[in-house]
């Protein structure tokens, strides 16, 4: 039996279940075998991962797998019919009642992001590299990946709870299990002065979650989030860019 008659045989809530744990296993295998590897031997092991990193046809397959997780796997599970675009905010919204909550939110959104981190920059002095080279285009490609896997995430909870509100919770809390995995990620926290990217990461996580509940719309997550890191990340002082968590 393949995988994909397995999940077939599933009712869809269980095998929307299968597929989220294993978007986290896989995350989490592929973020520890990209640590183990960050220094490349002297071996043929270690010249290949060097050729990998390197080479533009490691680049692009490694992009590709990004697409294909980030996106298409989302894509697929709607497709199967074990999400809906209900759950994942995206169609058959009210786009106009939740306008204030929007606006109020986004306001105090950016009022309490200044107020608890100006002050860690001015003392810390973050100086997180910027190693991807990104310009804002690629920068917004990858926070729609971002929103795109919140979404995804929160989607499950949401159709197994019935509950908007507890199931963005518990999504929320699945992308930080997922986040926790990354030992690049548990090394930067440990490191007070280069702790903001993932930090950064998990204001906006729960930012958008809270954006969410009261809009029930991933697109409004989506503008909120592009607003916040694309101009008052730099107007507060970090540096550019950070990794997807």
């Amino acid at each position: 039996m393949s995988l994909l008659d397995f999940l077939l045989s599933l009712e869809p809530r269980g095998a929307l279940a299968v597929t989220l744990g294993a978007s986290i296993v896989l995350y989490a295998l592929a973020a520890n075998v990209a640590w183990m590897n960050r220094t490349p031997g002297k071996g043929r092991w270690g010249r290949f991962v060097h050729w990998w990193q390197t080479h533009r046809i490691g680049r692009i397959a490694s992009e590709l797998a990004r697409w294909l997780y980030y996106l298409a796997l989302p894509w697929a599970t709607l497709m199967l019919g074990y999400s809906t675009m209900r759950a994942l905010g995206v169609w058959g919204m009210d786009w106009l009642t939740p306008l204030t909550y929007l606006g109020l939110l986004t306001f105090g959104a950016a009022i309490v992001i200044t107020w608890v981190w100006r002050p860690y920059v001015l003392v810390q002095h973050p100086h997180t590299p910027d190693e991807s080279g990104w310009n804002w285009a690629q920068h917004t490609i990858e926070i729609f990946y971002q929103e795109a896997h919140w979404a995804f995430y929160r989607a499950g909870p949401i159709l197994w709870l019935d509950d908007f509100y507890w199931g963005s919770f518990l999504g929320l809390v699945l992308v930080l299990i997922e986040g926790w995995s990354n030992p690049a990620t548990r090394a930067q926290i440990a490191n007070v002065a280069r702790a903001d990217a993932p930090l950064w990461n998990v204001s906006l996580l729960i930012i958008s979650t809270l954006i969410f509940i009261f809009t029930q719309n991933a697109w409004y997550c989506l503008v909120v989030h592009l607003v916040l890191a694309q101009g008052l990340r730099s107007a507060i002082g970090f540096p550019r860019g950070y990794p997807p968590l």
